[in-house]
């Protein structure tokens, strides 16, 4: 990702971590991800066996990501001025009453109320974001930043891979409700871990200019962040279009809505293994160019994903996607770490997951205006087009100097190129919803 060397604020690290607490904050991510992502499935198939019809599905995950975009800027200033542990853990606990609400709500067959409970849920979840992302920096030390964040993103990502998996060995015997109540279980355990962290506010630098307290300057004056928040917010898009009707593709594709957890389980495939990657593999640099080859990488296979028949071109297709996306999206995130003051990183992360969320929002609307006009076919074809079309102005809007500024080197750390997800802020890949909730892809559940 790139970054001009004249405007690099090198962040105020302060006293390093008396105790590396990273294993804590991986455990609480991983547990509520991987109940999270069961519920994805299970929901999707509910509704869609309830109604039969391919609008409910698409309104779930409109309920599910919409009210997010009411929340990172909220959970980014409350994570600056309480600590990012105590607003994450304590959305995480609303998360938890809300989803036993929704299996109330599932065993009565109320739809509206299951879609309510959704969209609340989805709005606490915003607001814990920022705080999961602001705590990386908190509870580890610098030269395993990538690292953990690697393994951050492999949770996610397994999670994506493994849930679904179970889901579709596991609803053909049980009822949704009771992967429902296993997610409410998993946001109560993530709620207490992540409480125990205790990650106080970062002390606030007077040295600081007025300008540079607003974190959309921050990310306006950096071409790489630039570039990393565009592809946030496109790869959100389609994405999100296509989650919005997988349910639907696998039914009319392989013939059982229960097929779409093999399609997760590539999605997450994808992913775990760009995250190995770079538990192996210590990337020098990453700069605008570097996402926005990563962002193509990641959203020209969801169009193609349309066009091509066959269930395994179709997983290969998915499994490239998010490989690519795991890939530049950790190292970007990696790098706004790095370089963004510690008393502003609450709100540079809300800023990411509001273009996310923003992102996945207007996927979501997109799906449910037009998939029924339209055909899910032309809907995820068109929404791929259309997000590699929104991208390319972020990716030239960068101006070049005499020693690339794109690049710049880090004390103490590999030099590394500033961009771009996540989400799980988290990865903007299939993943997308939570912790990297990554939309990642079909990924942040978060």
């Amino acid at each position: 990702m790139l970054i001009d060397t004249a405007r690099f604020f090198p962040r105020t690290m302060g006293s390093p971590p008396t105790a590396d607490r990273s294993a804590r904050l991986l455990l609480a991510a991983g547990i509520s991800t991987y109940g999270d992502w069961l519920t994805v499935v299970a929901l999707a198939v509910l509704l869609f066996n309830l109604t039969h019809r391919p609008e409910a599905p698409a309104l779930y995950i409109l309920a599910r990501f919409a009210p997010r975009v009411l929340g990172p800027t909220l959970g980014g200033s409350l994570s600056d001025r309480y600590g990012p542990s105590r607003v994450a853990g304590w959305a995480a606990l609303g998360q938890c009453v809300l989803t036993a609400g929704i299996v109330v709500f599932a065993n009565t067959g109320t739809i509206w109320a299951i879609l309510v409970a959704v969209a609340c849920a989805g709005f606490l979840g915003s607001v814990g974001q920022p705080g999961y992302s602001a705590c990386i920096p908190r509870v580890t030390a610098a030269p395993r930043l990538l690292r953990v964040n690697a393994i951050y993103s492999g949770l996610f990502e397994s999670s994506v891979l493994v849930a679904p998996v179970v889901g579709a060995l596991v609803l053909p015997f049980v009822q949704p409700q009771v992967l429902v109540a296993a997610d409410a279980v998993s946001f109560g355990l993530a709620a207490l871990l992540v409480l125990s962290l205790r990650v106080q506010p970062a002390p606030v630098t007077h040295s600081e200019t007025r300008d540079r307290s607003r974190a959309t300057a921050v990310v306006a004056r950096d071409p790489m962040l630039r570039s990393l928040a565009a592809s946030f917010f496109c790869s959100a898009a389609a994405i999100t279009a296509l989650q919005a009707v997988l349910v639907v593709a696998a039914a009319d594709r392989f013939g059982r809505s229960t097929d779409v957890g093999w399609l997760y389980a590539a999605v997450g495939a994808g992913g775990v293994v760009g995250s190995a990657v770079l538990l192996r593999w210590t990337p020098r640099t990453i700069g605008a160019r570097g996402i926005a080859l990563g962002f193509l990488v990641e959203v020209v296979p969801l169009g193609l994903f349309a066009l091509v028949g066959g269930l395994v071109p179709a997983l290969a297709l998915l499994f490239v996607s998010t490989a690519a996306a795991a890939l530049y999206q950790t190292r970007g995130q990696t790098a706004l770490q790095q370089r963004v003051p510690a008393e502003l990183l609450g709100r540079v992360n809300g800023l990411m997951r509001l273009l996310l969320y923003a992102g996945m929002l207007a996927g979501a609307v997109a799906a449910v205006a037009l998939v029924v006009p339209l055909g899910w076919n032309a809907l995820v074809v068109g929404s791929a087009a259309v997000a590699v079309v929104a991208f390319i102005p972020a990716s030239l809007t960068y101006r070049r100097g005499p020693r690339r500024p794109d690049e710049v080197n880090l004390a103490g750390t590999p030099m590394v190129l500033v961009s771009d997800q996540t989400a799980t802020a988290s990865r903007a890949s299939f993943s997308i919803g939570r912790p990297t909730e990554l939309p990642h892809s079909l990924h942040d559940p978060s």
